[in-house]
């Protein structure tokens, strides 16, 4: 499998420019842009865990993601307080994204007195820079595109939805995206025509797994066209 860490995928950032790549896609044969954003900018629902609480030290989780810092860009791990950010899940787990130059990297491991493999998800939501009119033309959306990978199966995007504002427009469950790293599309039904802000949100989902399970998302996007 390939070593988690590997570089970003070329062209994975944010920025604005034609999209030539995908014309073999679904899309019309149109005028296309794609906007991304990076994998450590997404934010986790839940109920915050600060991990001070835990009878289970830091320095004990630390150790346990020893193999993150060995991905070279993983550089504030032995200093104090909880690396990113932590949710509270069900059954004495905890959900953890990590913000690295790589992208995000997320967790799923024991905050209770046992240290015992867990289940347990939860929502990250990535707002996407949403251009509404190009060239004197509304947008649509016509892609949801993730690139990630995981170290197992065990742990991996369990959900991909796309929302515009406060409306779904695309929902796909099941997705179980793992692995190397890879690009993953998504058509979008109906490719509407964007009239306000878009967020991709993604289920993490952690199946029997501690820290040493690990998911990196690097960067995730649109394609629209006009």
């Amino acid at each position: 499998m390939t070593k988690l860490g590997v570089a970003v995928s070329t062209g994975v950032g944010l920025g604005l420019m034609p999209n030539t790549a995908l014309a073999s896609t679904a899309l019309p044969t149109v005028q296309t842009w794609a906007m991304w954003i990076h994998g450590s900018a997404g934010r986790i629902e839940g109920c915050a865990h600060d991990g001070q609480k835990s009878p289970i030290t830091m320095a004990k989780l630390k150790k346990k993601m020893m193999t993150i810092s060995s991905m070279n860009y993983f550089r504030s791990g032995n200093n104090g307080g909880m690396p990113g950010t932590t949710v509270a899940l069900e059954g004495e787990a905890a959900g953890t994204m990590i913000p690295t130059s790589g992208g995000g990297q997320f967790i799923i491991w024991d905050r209770g007195t046992k240290n015992n493999d867990k289940n347990g998800e939860f929502w990250v939501h990535y707002a996407i820079p949403t251009p509404l009119i190009a060239a004197g033309t509304r947008a649509k959306a016509g892609l949801c595109l993730v690139s990630c990978m995981s170290t197992d199966i065990k742990m991996h995007i369990g959900q991909v939805e796309v929302w515009h504002g406060n409306k779904s427009i695309f929902s796909q469950a099941n997705t179980q995206l793992w692995g190397p790293e890879k690009m993953h599309r998504f058509n979008i039904p109906t490719t509407p025509s964007v009239m306000g802000a878009l967020c991709i949100s993604l289920k993490i989902k952690g199946e029997r797994v501690n820290a040493t399970k690990i998911l990196e998302i690097s960067g995730v996007g649109i394609d629209f066209y006009v």
